[in-house]
C-alpha cells in the first residue's frame, strides 16, 4: 500500500470528526469553563472553582429535581419497554391487520414531542379537555389531572410511554424478525412449549436489541426536557421538574450560567454511570 493511500481513510473521516469536535467536544469545554465561573447574562465575572457544583449538590430544589427525575424515568422506561415489548410480540406475524396496526402505533412517535405534548395539555386541561367529559359520569369532573401531584406525574408517565413504545417496538420487532424461524421449528418439534421457545430462544436472541433499547430510552428520559416543559410546567410546585428543566431554568430565567452549567455536567457524568451500570447488567445476564 503506498503511503497516500494510507491516509485516504483519515480524509474521509475529517469532515465528521471536524464537526463532532465542534458540536459535542466544543460545548463540552465551554460548559466546564462556565461551571468553573459566576457567569451572569454571558458575562463572566469571576473565578469561583468547584463552587458551582457545590451549589448545586446542596441545593433542595436540585435534589429534589433528581428525585423526580428518578421517579420519572424508572416508571417511564419501565412501562414504556413493557408496552413496546408486548407490541412487538402481538405484531411480529406480518399480514393486513399487523401492517396497520403497527402504522398506528408509529403516529405518536411521528408526531413532534412539542406537537403531542400541547395535545395532552388540552386532552388533560379541566376547561376543554376530554378527561372530564370521561370523568363526569363518576362525579369527578371537577379534577384536575395536572393540578395534582401524583396525577400530573402520571400524566407525564403517560406522555411518554404513548409516544416512545413505538421505538421500543420498532426495535424489538427488528430483533425478532432477525431470529431465524427454524430454531423456533426445531423447538417445537422437540416439544417446547411456547413458553419454554420465548424463555430459551427469544429472550437471549434479543440481549442486544434489548439492550440498544434500554440503553436509548434511559438517556431520552433522564435527559427529557420537552414533556414536562409543555405539559405540566414543572407543577404542581415542583412535583415534576426534572434536573434538565431545572438546568433550563437557572440557565434560562435566573441566568446563572455557571451553575447550569455545572449541573448540566453533573447530569451528563450520570448519564454516563447509570449506561455503564446497565452494561454491566446485561454482562453479567450474559455470563450466567
Amino acid at each position: 500500500m503506498r503511503r497516500a493511500e494510507r491516509f485516504v481513510p483519515w480524509r474521509l473521516l475529517a469532515p465528521a470528526l471536524f464537526l463532532e469536535t465542534a458540536l459535542v467536544l466544543g460545548p463540552l469545554v465551554i460548559a466546564f469553563y462556565y461551571s468553573l465561573h459566576n457567569v451572569r447574562f454571558f458575562q463572566i465575572r469571576r473565578f469561583v472553582g468547584l463552587e458551582n457544583y457545590a451549589r448545586a449538590l446542596e441545593s433542595p430544589e436540585v435534589l429534589s429535581a433528581l428525585w423526580v427525575t428518578a421517579v420519572f424515568s424508572i416508571f417511564a422506561l419501565v412501562l414504556t419497554f413493557v408496552l413496546g415489548f408486548a407490541l412487538a410480540v402481538w405484531l411480529e406475524r406480518d399480514g393486513r391487520f399487523a401492517t396497520v396496526m403497527r402504522a398506528v402505533v408509529l403516529v405518536p412517535y411521528m408526531i413532534a414531542m412539542l406537537v403531542g405534548s400541547m395535545l395532552l395539555k388540552w386532552l388533560f386541561s379541566q376547561e376543554a379537555g376530554l378527561s372530564s367529559l370521561a370523568l363526569g359520569p363518576f362525579g369527578l369532573g371537577d379534577v384536575s389531572i395536572l393540578a395534582e401531584p401524583r396525577t400530573a406525574m402520571a400524566a407525564l408517565v403517560f406522555n411518554a410511554m404513548w409516544r416512545d413504545s413505538a421505538f421500543a417496538m420498532i426495535m424489538l420487532l427488528a430483533g425478532l424478525k432477525a431470529i431465524p424461524p427454524e430454531l423456533h421449528l426445531a423447538a417445537r418439534v422437540d416439544g417446547a412449549s411456547a413458553l419454554m421457545r420465548f424463555r430459551r430462544i427469544t429472550l437471549p436472541l434479543l440481549r442486544i436489541p434489548m439492550l440498544i433499547t434500554l440503553v436509548r430510552l434511559l438517556v431520552h428520559f433522564v435527559n427529557i426536557l420537552t414533556f414536562p416543559l409543555i405539559l405540566t410546567g414543572g407543577g404542581p410546585g415542583n412535583a415534576t421538574e426534572v434536573v434538565v428543566l431545572k438546568v433550563f431554568r437557572l440557565g434560562f430565567a435566573d441566568h446563572v450560567l455557571g451553575q447550569a452549567n455545572a449541573l448540566a455536567l453533573l447530569v451528563f457524568l450520570a448519564n454516563m454511570v447509570l449506561v455503564g451500570i446497565l452494561l454491566a447488567l446485561f454482562r453479567r445476564a450474559g455470563r450466567i
